[in-house]
């Protein structure tokens, strides 16, 4: 699904962002190469974020992600 019409991300870019190292929205778009335009998203996109860091089921995410692979724009 869309998260941010302005930049056409979707929710498993913003994830992947996150399980990248992005802890805050803005840290997300800036790794995916744009960051947000009228900040509606912004709220949303957090909470996916914070989704992450916390894991489904209210633990730690994996430990088993790679660093070394890069946030891409084209990634879904």
């Amino acid at each position: 699904m869309f998260v941010c019409l302005c930049n056409a991300y979707r929710d498993a870019e913003i994830r992947e962002a996150a399980r990248f190292g992005a802890r805050r929205a803005k840290d997300a778009y800036a790794a995916l190469g744009r960051g947000p335009r009228c900040g509606r998203c912004l709220a949303f996109a957090q909470g996916l974020i914070d989704e992450v860091h916390r894991g489904a089921d209210g633990s730690a995410p994996p430990a088993n992600l790679s660093a070394s692979r890069a946030c891409s724009a084209g990634a879904a």
